[in-house]
């Protein structure tokens, strides 16, 4: 009983850390929720950090590590935030590239904004401590 609150209150704090961080980066609008795995991640298999939908505004983060499932720390799940909220300031584009249509999601600017909003949540002083 006691890992349940532990887990619900790691989960709150989660998500009034990211709405902070959200209004920080000026994406109040956005809405976060946790992503809940049914089982754990087994060895050799890719798993999902986060995702984003960009009609709903809708981000989904992973707070929890992958095998043991126990709670992120913080900064890891603000890296993975960054990283979402850069998709709505640098939605995808379809290019034309060697013959055929390619979808870019991520690409050089992409990932240059993401390191400027990464350098923003550790500038801010709430922030900051968890980087610490």
């Amino acid at each position: 009983m006691s890992e349940q609150k532990c887990e619900i209150t790691h989960e709150n704090e989660v998500i009034k850390i990211c709405n902070y961080a959200c209004q920080l980066l000026r994406y109040p609008k956005l809405n976060i929720e946790i992503m809940h795995r049914l089982k754990p991640v087994t060895k050799g298999r890719g798993y999902v950090l986060g995702y984003t939908n960009l009609k709903k505004n809708l981000v989904v983060l992973d707070v929890y590590t992958a095998r043991l499932r126990k709670p992120k720390k913080i900064s890891a799940i603000l890296n993975v935030l960054a990283h979402e909220i850069t998709h709505h300031q640098r939605p995808p584009y379809r290019q034309w590239h060697r013959g055929r249509w390619i979808i870019r999601q991520h690409y050089p600017r992409f990932y240059k904004q993401v390191n400027k909003n990464i350098v923003k949540i550790k500038k801010d002083k709430i922030l900051k401590q968890y980087f610490a």
